[in-house]
């Protein structure tokens, strides 16, 4: 490397531009540190709920695989961080209940915590946000600790369940995209 290019007079074509990336332009491939580990993202996709969006990141480090997710509502980022459960083991049979009844109970029990029912909501899943996307309905629950737990239903048969905690963007840091080999 030449001294010109040490004091700012290098040659303009090989220079990158610095961006500063956030966890809202993330894509799959970066990495991210949060809770002393460095995530890769390993997926990406958005939740439609009938105009409002969400945006989810598959993050994955150590073998264990959390999703993040960002939903903006009046103007004001709320960031979720949870991990896939079993839908076995929340307690009682919940899948059976949702296909009975259309819905689940009010009150559900998992690891021992009681979670409460906040929503409900139908909407649209794609992957990377493109496509005609995949219908879903979710039930959001919370338990008195500030806990998340929510069930997805896939079509008749096919459920799916998460649990996890709100988490404030500044918790992640040092967000990179991963090298360009040259």
């Amino acid at each position: 490397m030449g001294i010109k290019k040490w004091f700012g007079e290098g040659d303009d074509d090989t220079e990158q531009a610095y961006v500063e990336h956030t966890l809202a332009t993330m894509q799959t491939g970066f990495l991210v540190d949060y809770d002393l580990k460095t995530w890769q993202v390993t997926g990406c996709g958005t939740y439609d709920y009938e105009g409002y969006l969400t945006t989810e990141w598959e993050i994955k480090a150590d073998g264990v695989v959390h999703f993040l997710e960002c939903g903006v509502d009046d103007g004001q980022a709320e960031w979720t961080l949870s991990q896939a459960i079993d839908p076995g083991e929340i307690e009682g049979d919940i899948m059976a209940a949702i296909i009975e009844n259309e819905d689940p109970p009010e009150t559900i029990r998992y690891s021992g915590k009681q979670y409460k029912g906040t929503e409900s909501s139908a909407g649209l899943y794609r992957k990377d946000g493109e496509g005609e996307g995949r219908e879903f309905v979710n039930w959001s629950f919370e338990s008195t600790e500030g806990r998340v737990l929510y069930i997805s239903q896939w079509g008749e048969r096919d459920f799916a369940a998460y649990e996890g905690e709100a988490v404030e963007e500044y918790q992640f840091t040092d967000i990179l995209p991963v090298a360009e080999d040259r």
